[in-house]
């Protein structure tokens, strides 16, 4: 009777290429999801500064003190988005040169 046996080296190349591969990609996943993160927050960020400007144009024509306080509750939103991207200087730069 002869009986192939398969050698377990071969068993274990193959996990460990599993592996590497692995370890290679997971920090792509990673990052991709840090980068859509940022993006989200980028994406909020902008449509708070659009809102910031309405508000500010209003307040210049109307004269109206509530108003302030709103500029400032937008602009404190703002940094909070800021601080949660990971990079506060660069994505405020972004937000306001944008």
């Amino acid at each position: 009777m002869n009986i192939a046996i398969r050698p377990c080296f071969f068993s274990t190349f193959d996990h460990m290429k599993l592996r590497i591969l692995l370890l290679l990609f997971f920090p792509l996943f990673g990052l991709q999801s840090c980068q859509s993160e940022y993006s989200e927050r980028m994406s909020e960020a902008i449509k708070l500064r659009n809102e910031y400007q309405k508000v500010r144009e209003d307040m210049y024509q109307s004269n109206n003190a509530f108003l302030k306080v709103e500029l400032s509750a937008i602009e404190k939103e703002i940094r909070f988005h800021a601080k949660l991207s990971g990079n506060e200087t660069l994505f405020l730069k972004e937000v306001w040169n944008n």
